[in-house]
């Protein structure tokens, strides 16, 4: 081997024209994939601000396979964003076009027509129940945990439509610090998708997951439920998502306690196949009211977000958009607050 698949890695993304995932090494039973995206958003991002440009989650992906005897694989995956900054050259910019940071990395085990099962930092198998399709700051209210710094992770392969997946999540190894931490957590969801024709299909997807802190105290803790259902249906052109969920928050120590309740509604149309313009249009609500109980009923806060949107597919790889967004927020004395934002986006995928 006389390049490293680093350095295959790092010549594939910078050469030019790349605009698919693409496969930087092929031999010997190993596999090795470069892809990602860019994704920029620019606009008036709040009543209090100016119009700004900022980095929505760009990102490198690199993914590894070797394969194995009798069905079996070992797998790498490794994903970068732009997250942190080190310097700014304008002084108070606040950029979000910052450092690399390791977004997710982790290794795992492939099972012919079993599943997968993975270690490290990783989305959780709970990101795939809401399943939102929409852009900037779309699906911002999901209550479930969707990633992990540390998990153990296994999504089975599908059978028949069924398919079902577990996490189990570590947190700090100290039993107690002086500080709130995070102390574990499973999830556990399960998806079922049948086609009746060609672009005509419905998809379900349940996800309940568990998470566990300790507070500053030992005889303090906190417990999180959060349980969601989600629905996706498609018929040509047209695409709609309804999704309903629960939360529970409960602390013993401290007395304090929250109930809310999660709406999802999402609906989307393609124009390439009516009027021939490869173009998206889009709308999305989410809802979260939370109830706090604080030994007695300390009232009700409610959040709404409203998203409208139109993309246009230069090529499949190439997307830019428009986008309104009104988010809405009422707390639990009735004071109520509203922002609205708006702009331009563009994802460029490789």
């Amino acid at each position: 081997m006389k390049k490293t698949v680093i350095a295959l890695a790092i010549a594939a993304f910078a050469a030019t024209g790349a605009a698919n995932a693409a496969t930087v090494y092929n031999q010997d039973g190993t596999k090795v994939e470069l892809g990602g995206s860019a994704r920029i958003f620019l606009g008036k991002l709040g009543k209090d601000q100016r119009g700004d440009l900022v980095n929505d989650g760009s990102r490198i992906k690199i993914n590894a396979t070797h394969t194995l005897d009798n069905g079996l694989s070992a797998f790498v995956g490794y994903e970068t964003r732009f997250k942190d900054k080190q310097k700014e050259n304008q002084e108070g910019s606040g950029t979000t076009f910052g450092n690399i940071v390791t977004n997710k990395l982790f290794v795992g085990f492939g099972f012919e027509n079993v599943g997968k099962l993975s270690f490290g930092r990783q989305a959780t198998t709970a990101d795939d129940v809401l399943g939102d399709g929409l852009y900037y700051r779309s699906g911002a209210n999901n209550i479930l945990t969707t990633s992990a710094d540390k998990s153990i992770k296994f999504r089975s392969a599908d059978f028949e439509g069924f398919s079902f997946g577990a996490d189990y999540l570590f947190g700090n190894p100290e039993k107690y610090t002086t500080n709130d931490s995070y102390k574990n957590g499973v999830g556990v969801t399960a998806f079922y998708n049948y086609d009746f024709e060609k672009n005509h299909n419905i998809e379900f997807a349940a996800g309940y997951t568990f998470d566990r802190y300790d507070l500053n105290s030992s005889l303090a803790s906190r417990k999180e439920h959060n349980w969601l259902l989600s629905s996706h249906y498609r018929l040509d052109a047209f695409k709609f998502a309804v999704a309903y969920g629960q939360h529970t928050k409960k602390e013993t120590g401290v007395a304090h306690d929250t109930k809310g309740k999660y709406i999802f509604l999402e609906s989307k149309y393609d124009l390439a196949d009516v009027a021939g313009i490869p173009s998206t249009l889009g709308l999305q609500w989410e809802r979260y009211s939370e109830k706090d109980y604080n030994g007695q009923d300390q009232g009700k806060s409610i959040k709404n977000q409203y998203i409208a949107m139109a993309d246009y597919k230069l090529s499949k790889n190439v997307v830019p958009y428009v986008q309104y967004t009104r988010a809405t927020e009422k707390d639990n004395v009735g004071q109520r607050t509203s922002e609205n934002i708006y702009g331009a986006g563009l994802r460029v995928h490789f």
